[in-house]
């Protein structure tokens, strides 16, 4: 690994050292073994080579904050939607309340829906839930906070109005 990364103790823990962009980046093991610090390097490394680097701010960033800056937004920009993506937030958090970001995939989302659908929730009313999933994921993004968004597909609407 000479030339990709390093290995170094701090006090009795082991950190990693590696590149990405032209950027050092320094990571904590959390460990006191060095085998343990070498595959993290190994991870760290290989998510750089493939340009998609999920760094420990990454790793620590939480559904919770993924609802924080959706409802800042609504905030900041005086959307009068407000209530209803606070709703959409309150059953997205039944879901994934304990989830890292990185953790909701298509495949959770997808479980998710069945969940809803199996509550008698409306097609209407999931969708208006994933879409405040996919706008919270899209600022998260342009924030900085998150390298990429899972693909989030809605679901089809029949509410066609009769009797006019």
């Amino acid at each position: 690994m000479r030339g990709m990364g390093r290995i170094f103790k701090r006090g009795s823990v082991y950190w990693v050292a590696y590149y990405h962009r032209g950027e050092e980046h320094r990571e904590s093991s959390g460990s006191e073994n060095e085998n343990r610090a070498r595959k993290l390097l190994k991870i760290r490394l290989g998510e750089t080579s493939r340009g998609q680097l999920i760094g420990p701010s990454e790793e620590k960033f939480t559904f919770d904050d993924l609802a924080k800056i959706l409802t800042t937004d609504y905030e900041i920009n005086r959307k009068r939607s407000i209530e209803s993506v606070r709703l959409s937030i309150k059953h997205l958090r039944e879901f994934f309340a304990l989830d890292r970001a990185i953790d909701i995939t298509p495949d959770r989302v997808s479980t998710y829906v069945r969940e809803r659908q199996r509550e008698d929730a409306a097609n209407g009313s999931i969708n208006r839930e994933l879409a405040a999933l996919k706008r919270a994921f899209t600022l998260a993004t342009r924030a900085g906070k998150l390298n990429s968004a899972p693909y989030i597909p809605l679901l089809e609407e029949n509410n066609s109005r009769r009797g006019f």
